[in-house]
């Protein structure tokens, strides 16, 4: 009987310990593919939530590579709902066929030892409790960081606001991206960073990549991750530069190197845990960064493009501005040249003083086209400091000429020592364009009006002109922009002096107003600036601001 039951014993051993693993193989395959499908199916909720559509699409495609099935050439809406059928008929497959789970294990582990069963049952409780948490961690860092793609403009920092999520939500500390380039000097060059983690201070040569100098090598060309191992004794990640718990992931675009992932924890082991989530990762961080390229490449194109557009169109219109004030002066100086003993001394006088007129009209053209070239390129090189605006004003009137003068009429608040801030050169030429308008496209006075308000200090011009036509107003402002019923008469202009008026407003921190007026008739431009003072003092940290009455 003792040898019937020992060989009962070891057979029963035997055949436990060959069920166990049966059991094992067959519950790991099932865990794989209810979590597989589970972040499927999260997958899919995560694109509902998603604006861009190509995100949208991409995060579709993601869960139908998850799920293995083959996309549909469907609506965005059609396909999310295709594949959450096939993950929840998946889930529901997968809970009938759990029946070799728990009674299986019961029924082995009876024949086995209770005790080991128990072992088993504990580890296993544990196994799934940690799966699910990385499960949760992996979903929370797949959704939010592909969510914070649209917060950002430039490639670079979208990368690092989802490396940033991903450490956000495992045991990941430090991230890096390298971009792969054609420079054999400057072949890996660092492209987005999390935390601390570089592999030189300046770009890797193409010499140190090689398959068989380092591990940045092998992952980059062999297509595999590598793990420099806890202690750092996995190997050198390139010539020279050893570093603990440091994985490398190859990034892949196109079926072709696009450059490396880094990561680095603080925690023993961490590349087992998480080497299945950083992979999908790579994959997908490869795309979304060679798509971003791709995006702020064309984005850069169309800007260079309509920048073109711009310098034509300034062209067309200069050649066209140009043409008529120098036609004018060439006309009448060539007939003072040819005939000028034949004329009575007035005609002559009169052809003098329309020739120095169209003088003036080309210097005023020619100088608001230098200011706008110098707006788009380098903007306004700005000297801002304290001034009086009445020693500012009497330079502005400056400007014009006596006749001209004679209709300007200032008007200011009965404050002493109103002081502003700003460039006073640049503000003097803001203000001399709307002057310089009210003259033309009106027959009477101009009225200056300048003081301080609750946050600052305004100046306006103000005409008894016709006014502007409502259906123009938002345009006026515009480059080039004429109203037709002036672009139609015989009065010129280049459509540009609103639009630096408006420039330097808002270079300055301010903005412009304009509208009709009503009683009396006429058109006024505001322009609303911040810091007015009644008076500066000096001290203890420098100058400081007083209150402004009014």
């Amino acid at each position: 009987m003792k040898v019937r039951l020992g060989n009962g014993w070891w057979l029963a051993v035997v055949g436990g310990a060959a069920g166990i693993a049966l059991l094992a193989r067959l519950s790991y395959a099932w865990h794989q593919q209810y979590r597989q499908t589970l972040l499927a199916l999260a997958t899919v909720q995560e694109s509902g939530s998603v604006a861009s559509g190509t995100l949208r699409a991409h995060l579709l495609g993601m869960a139908a590579g998850l799920l293995q099935v083959t996309p549909k050439s469907v609506a965005p809406s059609t396909e999310a709902s295709y594949l959450t059928g096939v993950a929840l008929a998946r889930l529901h497959q997968l809970a009938a066929n759990q029946w070799f789970v728990s009674p299986a294990l019961w029924a082995i582990g009876f024949a086995v030892i209770s005790v080991g069963v128990y072992w088993m049952k504990e580890g296993r409780v544990a196994a799934l409790e940690n799966e699910h948490r990385l499960l949760k961690d992996q979903l929370l860092a797949i959704g939010r960081g592909w969510a914070s793609l649209g917060e950002h403009a430039n490639p670079t920092d979208a990368m690092e606001a989802i490396l940033a999520e991903v450490a956000q939500h495992t045991a990941m500390k430090h991230a890096a991206i390298y971009r792969l380039t054609r420079d054999r000097r400057d072949s890996l060059r660092l492209y987005a960073v999390h935390g601390q983690l570089t592999l030189s201070e300046r770009p890797v040569p193409a010499m140190f990549l090689e398959a068989d100098r380092g591990l940045v090598g092998e992952a980059l060309w062999l297509n595999v991750p590598r793990y420099s191992g806890d202690d750092g004794s996995g190997g050198y990640l390139i010539p020279g530069v050893r570093q603990a718990r440091v994985a490398v992931f190859p990034l892949r675009y196109q079926e072709r190197p696009w450059g490396i992932l880094l990561w680095q924890s603080d925690q023993s082991g961490w590349f087992a845990t998480y080497r299945d989530l950083l992979e999908v990762l790579a994959q997908e961080i490869a795309i979304a960064a060679a798509s971003a390229e791709a995006a702020d490449a064309a984005r850069r194109h169309h800007l260079m493009e309509e920048r073109a557009r711009m310098q034509s169109e300034i062209l067309a219109n200069v050649s066209h501005e140009l043409r008529t004030p120098l036609g004018l002066v060439k006309g009448y100086l060539e007939t003072l040249e040819r005939a000028g003993d034949r004329l009575l001394a007035e005609e002559r006088s009169e052809f003098l003083q329309v020739a120095v007129q169209e003088t003036r009209e080309l210097e005023a053209l020619i100088e608001q086209l230098l200011t706008m070239s110098t707006l788009d390129s380098t903007g306004i090189p700005f000297q801002p400091q304290w001034f009086s605006l009445e020693s500012w004003l009497n330079q502005l009137l400056d400007r014009f000429p006596v006749w001209e003068r004679s209709r300007i009429r200032a008007v200011g608040f009965e404050q002493e020592n109103l002081r502003g801030y700003g460039d006073a050169k640049a503000l003097i030429t803001a203000v001399s364009d709307l002057v310089q308008n009210a003259l033309k496209y009106s027959e009477g006075a101009v009225e200056v009006a300048y003081g301080a308000s609750e946050t600052g200090w305004r100046v306006s011009v103000r005409d008894f002109g016709p006014g502007v036509p409502t259906a123009d107003m938002d345009k006026i402002f515009e480059r080039f922009y004429r109203s037709p019923v002036h672009a139609q008469s015989e009065i010129r202009g280049s459509g540009l002096g609103l639009s630096i008026v408006k420039r330097i407003a808002e270079a300055h921190g301010g903005t412009v107003h304009a509208e009709n007026m009503p009683d009396p008739k006429g058109f006024r431009v505001a322009i609303l600036l911040p810091w007015a003072l009644t008076g500066v003092k000096e001290g203890e940290h420098g100058r400081e601001r007083l209150s402004i009455g009014h």
